[in-house]
């Protein structure tokens, strides 16, 4: 028994220290690591994407989201009518320096990542967030689609460990 309860010990630490050494570590990509120059007028076409208020931006209304809360949206619709059942709206929404990356594919395919405070306006005050993003674009017929997107609250050193603590009092 003893053992055991070791053993989950360091189990546990070590999953905070992965928690927390990739929180602190790994929030800007390494150098030269990607292409992010190949397929430019890709690059431009993509980056013109207004998804928020424009539904022409999304295939057909064949988009999936997963929200960092964990909401899954099938479609556009779907995924504006969450934000209007809670009453929010974006109020901004500002990429971390250095986190942005967009890799191109054979240029009908696409993968964009960043990280990302968003504030919310909600009906008691605005909501503060940071977000780990991937979004998913292809190219059908010369034009450009956002067909996935999902987010990934990024937490605190004290959030996390809350959710080891969690996960232990399960086992």
């Amino acid at each position: 028994m003893k053992q055991q309860l070791n053993y989950k010990m360091i189990v546990a630490t070590a999953i905070i220290m992965l928690f927390v050494s990739t929180t602190t570590m790994a929030q800007v990509p390494p150098a030269g690591k990607y292409n992010t120059t190949n397929y430019p007028e890709d690059r431009k076409a993509i980056e013109a994407l207004q998804m928020i208020n424009d539904s022409t931006a999304y295939l057909n209304d064949d988009y999936i989201a997963v929200g960092p809360e964990g909401r899954v949206s099938y479609g556009f619709e779907q995924w504006k009518q969450g934000f209007a059942e809670k009453g929010a709206t974006f109020k901004s929404i500002t990429p971390r320096p250095g986190t942005y990356i967009l890799r191109v594919y054979n240029g009908d395919a696409a993968v964009k990542n960043m990280i990302l405070d968003v504030v919310f306006a909600m009906p008691k005050g605005d909501m503060n967030i940071t977000v780990i993003r991937t979004e998913t674009y292809i190219k059908q017929n010369g034009k450009w689609y956002f067909v996935g997107g999902q987010g990934t609250k990024l937490m605190s050193k004290e959030e996390i460990e809350q959710t080891v603590k969690k996960g232990m009092k399960k086992n």
